[in-house]
């Protein structure tokens, strides 16, 4: 980033820390969200444009209780100055609003599907905290062939001016794979692990549950040398 890229992220991060009330009233209020005397929490995984997200609406559906979603793209919508193409400048704004978000549904007991890539560092943090207030805690792995959700992150930056840089896409196609693999080996039965395989046309192909490793149903793996050439 450059020197003005870094002047709008750290404000932007000081933004967050200062508005906390803002931020929990906007996305995860006690008024809008029942605590749940059993509250759970999943965790999506997959590469961008793999369709976690619409994956993640559909299981919210089916709680009784509403859960938080937390979405760092949504928190990045509530900054100053972000507009889709900078997405980059605000991932440490972004971190910050899934901690205090994630702090706030844990304190008050509200279930919670935090929707992202799997492929950041604290994931093994966040897993433990509801591992440890025994919780009931899932981790949905969406599979898309890389081609087909490399297209469709550019589709979607096309109409939603939301950029993914390619080095970006590739970390998080690997990564995320790896972290929901060694979070399974890690937890055991403390974490149900699902499946979602979808096609090159973005339809649900199979679904596989309460798996102990993603590598057993797909067999493709890729080098970041394939990767760079889609």
């Amino acid at each position: 980033m450059d020197k003005e890229d870094q002047k709008l992220s750290e404000e932007a991060f000081e933004w967050v820390k200062k508005n906390q009330r803002k931020l929990i009233e906007k996305f995860a209020s006690v008024k809008d969200y029942a605590s749940d005397n059993k509250p759970v929490t999943l965790f999506m995984a997959g590469s961008p444009g793999a369709g976690k997200t619409e994956v993640a609406k559909r299981l919210a559906d089916k709680f009784k209780a509403r859960p938080v979603i937390i979405d760092a793209d949504e928190i990045r919508k509530f900054c100053n100055g972000y507009n889709g193409s900078n997405a980059h400048v605000f991932q440490k704004a972004a971190n910050r609003g899934i901690h205090i978000l994630y702090n706030h549904a844990l304190a008050n007991d509200l279930s919670i599907i935090l929707d992202g890539t799997f492929a950041y560092a604290d994931w093994m943090i966040n897993v433990e905290r509801s591992v440890k207030r025994g919780r009931k805690v899932e981790l949905y792995y969406v599979y898309q062939p890389p081609a087909a959700a490399w297209r469709l992150t550019q589709i979607r930056e096309a109409i939603e001016k939301r950029k993914v840089s390619k080095e970006i896409f590739i970390n998080a196609f690997i990564k995320s794979r790896e972290n929901a693999n060694e979070a399974k080996r890690h937890f055991g039965d403390a974490l149900e692990m699902h499946l979602i395989i979808k096609n090159n046309n973005s339809d649900i192909e199979r679904f596989k549950f309460n798996i102990v490793n993603i590598d057993y149903f797909i067999k493709n793996k890729y080098s970041i040398e394939e990767l760079k050439d889609l």
